[in-house]
């Protein structure tokens, strides 16, 4: 049992971890930038975490293969865009990770909490669920995928740069090999 395991521990590699949950105000410095938890940390039991670091990663992969060069002024206005791009998806992530926190808590309030969410309508839960799941960055430099299930994703700005992008190298090499 787990009990077993803490008896059989050694007291002193025992510690208590304090989870910090934060949204960071400054992402990048010149040619840095930070993704997931290194500039938002969102507590691990709702997967919010993961989530919001592979959404970071294939808007950051967007702007990216849309840079138009490598000057210090273009990145910075990447990193920028990246930034006003995710930051409003991470509060929302960081919001919905806060109340699942309180949920879990063995308190009066996360009783409450647990009590709505287990006697939730399904239609309830079904529009909570489109709203979360409109916002799945796509990769727009691979080939379009056809849209498939019921919620339309909301196209991100970093999709839409990267895809007229790709478009447009798809038809100069196109016209290349004629």
């Amino acid at each position: 049992t787990l009990g077993d395991l803490y008896d059989l521990a050694q007291k002193d590699h025992i510690s208590k971890v304090m989870l910090e949950e934060k949204v960071f105000k400054t992402w990048h410095s010149g040619r840095v930038v930070l993704m997931g938890d290194a500039c938002h940390k969102l507590h691990p039991s709702g997967g919010h975490g993961a989530v919001t670091a592979m959404h970071d990663a294939i808007a950051l992969a967007n702007l990216l293969y849309a840079l138009p060069s490598n000057t210090g002024e273009e990145v910075t206005r990447i990193f920028e865009e990246y930034q006003a791009e995710r930051l409003p998806a991470v509060q929302v992530s960081f919001k919905n990770s806060q109340l699942m926190s309180k949920f879990m808590e063995k308190s009066f309030f996360g009783a409450i909490i647990l009590f709505l969410i287990t006697h939730m309508p399904m239609w309830l839960w079904r529009l909570a669920l489109a709203q979360t799941v409109k916002i799945r960055p796509q990769v727009g430099f691979l080939t379009n995928i056809p849209l498939r299930g019921t919620v339309v994703p909301i196209i991100s700005p970093s999709e839409q740069k990267a895809r007229g992008e790709f478009e447009q190298r798809q038809q100069q090499r196109g016209a290349s090999w004629v």
